[in-house]
């Protein structure tokens, strides 16, 4: 990281600040690079699911009276579930943009390995969930937060060695 570093800083002095941002945005830009990207994106997702979860919970509960007290488990299940699908289609579409070198595989097989990785780490996820209401006193909000540090592991590696392998 400390060399491309170096080398960002290099390139900012003799082509500027747009030339050498563009070299670092390329989705084949070195692998600390990518590593970086992927995490602000991840930071990104996380935005999508938690706005996508607060959405849901708002339906839920208003909408269709959902009680969270009674059910806890039932309905916090069902809203990782469904934060699921908006947070996949923003995380490949801007995975495959800047972060990994698209193009291994055809593009809907591509898509259709990404969100099989998606849902194998959906399935860990509300395993997890489970696991941490039941078991544990962690809030709603932590039990969440440690969900998606499970996904990132679960997905960068899948993502990594099969979907935009080189």
């Amino acid at each position: 990281m400390v060399r491309d570093l170096m080398v960002l800083c290099s390139d900012v002095r003799s082509r500027g600040w747009r030339a050498a941002l563009g070299e670092v945005m390329r989705p084949d830009a070195a692998g600390s690079w990518q590593i970086l990207k992927y995490l602000i994106i991840g930071g990104l997702s996380v935005v999508v699911f938690m706005i996508s979860c607060a959405v849901f919970r708002l339906v839920a509960v208003h909408g269709w009276g959902a009680s969270y007290g009674e059910q806890r488990i039932f309905w916090n299940m069902l809203e990782i579930a469904f934060g699921f699908v908006p947070t996949n289609a923003f995380t490949y579409a801007t995975n495959r943009r800047w972060v990994f070198v698209a193009g291994r595989h055809q593009q809907r097989k591509e898509f259709l390995l990404f969100t099989s990785a998606a849902f194998l780490s959906l399935v860990v996820a509300e395993w997890s969930a489970y696991a941490f209401m039941t078991h544990t006193p962690i809030g709603d909000f932590m039990v969440k937060l440690a969900v998606i540090a499970i996904c990132t592991a679960v997905n960068f590696t899948f993502r990594k060695m099969v979907v935009f392998s080189r």
